[in-house]
């Protein structure tokens, strides 16, 4: 039970997180407006975080071991919060930037930290529930953060809702004073119950079909975060607009199910390799629904979006972490994030900027290349060796 609680206060430092990860997003049009820039750089605030998240946590892999790991999210989350404190009383565009860019610039520790501490719990005997939660945990907070915005748009400072990430920041600071312990050795046959693989005692290659699981992630995220960007500059905050990007922000909770669901899942469908081309065609068919337009089918399509997206993530990452050896855990923490990040660079600025060039349906053509070539890696990944044992194990 102690290991459960210690993923909890794991998942909530990554909601955290990605509250301040995923503040900006909806706030793209009203930084266009108060600000006076153009749409890419609107979108700014996100593109410069996933640049920095795609080459940062493979920078500073080295820095984040077991050991440092749990201060470092403390430190970190502290530092955070001050940042978005003074952000939210400046009305200075300059400013406002210069400021995120700090908070940018930490993300890429406190991220993969999070992960690495998650997947090494001394008292856990189940890394897939452990990853379950932070990827839950991630899903509240980008959920949060979002609505947080959404309802600071209306306000003529807008920028005070930021005051919300650094109440999220420090709770989650508290509730880790006292850490919990990591592990730096494999778990026993004794501490290994039915959802825990056996870890890899020898360093894998890296050009295994596993790996395939990474670029697969990255374009799916790419489309995510391109739907999600672009939305508010397609809507707008009037006539409904507000209420509607509520709506459909709020569909990304659907991941909360699919995260923790994802064992049931899984068996349900007879394995992660039957599981795996489902969630990639359940995403597609979101997008699908989110191209017919009308505020049912953006909400329905966006929850389908996100709930593929996320079983996809809670899922890749559990097999990951199986394949490769513990020693080579935090690099592959770092890996992930920049892959997912990736994603999100090309969704954030080239999709951007293909919207104020051709138009939301080009972006939603280009979008539907990428989840389906997205989703074709990652059945490939799941049919991998481990992704069978992986899937016997979460089931």
């Amino acid at each position: 039970m102690s290991g459960a609680r210690d993923g909890i206060r794991l998942a909530v430092a990554a909601a955290a997180a990605c509250v301040a990860l995923y503040f900006p997003q909806p706030l793209v049009a009203r930084i266009q407006a108060d600000f006076d820039v153009a749409a890419v750089w609107a979108a700014m605030p996100m593109t410069f975080a996933f640049i920095v998240l795609t080459s940062g946590p493979v920078l500073f892999s080295r820095f984040i071991t077991l050991e440092r790991a749990l201060r470092m999210i403390v430190v970190i989350e502290l530092i955070l919060a001050v940042l978005f404190a003074v952000q939210a009383f400046t009305q200075s565009p300059a400013a406002y930037f210069v400021l995120r860019a700090m908070q940018v610039l930490l993300l890429p520790l406190l991220i993969p930290a999070i992960i690495t501490s998650a997947s090494n719990l001394a008292a856990s005997n189940s890394r897939a529930r452990d990853l379950a939660l932070y990827t839950a945990g991630t899903i509240v907070g980008g959920v949060a953060g979002r609505l947080f915005a959404l309802a600071s748009a209306g306000w003529a400072h807008w920028q005070l809702g930021g005051l919300a990430a650094t109440a999220a920041l420090v709770v989650s600071a508290v509730i880790l004073r006292h850490p919990p312990a990591l592990t730096n050795v494999a778990r026993g046959p004794a501490a290994t119950d039915a959802t825990s693989a056996p870890v890899a005692e020898t360093d894998q290659s890296w050009r295994a079909p596993v790996s395939l699981a990474f670029p697969g992630l990255a374009l799916a995220f790419a489309t995510l975060t391109a739907i999600l960007t672009v939305l508010p500059l397609e809507i707008g905050y009037g006539g409904g607009g507000t209420r509607t990007l509520m709506l459909v922000y709020a569909g990304y909770g659907a991941g909360i199910v699919t995260s923790l669901g994802a064992p049931a899942a899984t068996r349900w469908a007879g394995g992660l390799a039957n599981a795996t081309p489902i969630a990639a065609l359940v995403f597609v068919l979101g997008l699908v629904g989110v191209i017919g337009g009308g505020a049912v089918a953006l909400a329905v399509g966006v929850v389908a979006m996100c709930a593929a997206m996320v079983f996809q993530q809670a899922t890749q990452i559990v097999l990951l972490n199986d394949y490769f050896s513990r020693r080579q855990s935090a690099t592959v923490s770092a890996v992930f994030v920049a892959a997912v990040f990736a994603g999100g660079i090309v969704g954030s600025s080239l999709l951007v900027g293909l919207y104020e060039w051709l138009g939301w349906l080009a972006v939603c053509g280009v979008c539907g290349v990428c989840s389906v070539v997205g989703g074709v890696c990652m059945a490939i990944a799941a049919r991998w060796p481990s992704g069978r044992q992986t899937a016997r194990t979460m089931c």
